[in-house]
């Protein structure tokens, strides 16, 4: 008897995870669709940038940033903000 009943706490633990993924994965869908969407759309009609692609120099060649010669201490290495 104690048998029949681990088998069937084995069937039922593989049903539950069949439940639970497609669970997930409409949950997952619909938050992307009502969330992710609406702000994509947006940002694409105000026509508006996520990123600042601007050089830090006018008419410079490259995005990069020099960094003055100065060494850094160790409280400045560990305030990363």
């Amino acid at each position: 008897m104690l048998e029949r009943f681990k088998r069937m706490w084995l069937w039922w633990q593989g049903v539950a995870a069949g439940i639970l993924w497609f669970q997930n994965a409409l949950l997952m869908t619909v938050a992307y669709v009502v969330g992710v969407g609406p702000v994509a759309v947006g940002f694409r009609l105000l026509r508006r940038p996520l990123l600042d692609r601007a050089p830090a120099v006018v008419g410079a060649k490259s995005h990069w940033v020099a960094r003055s010669g100065k060494p850094m201490t160790m409280d400045e290495a560990a305030r990363q903000f």
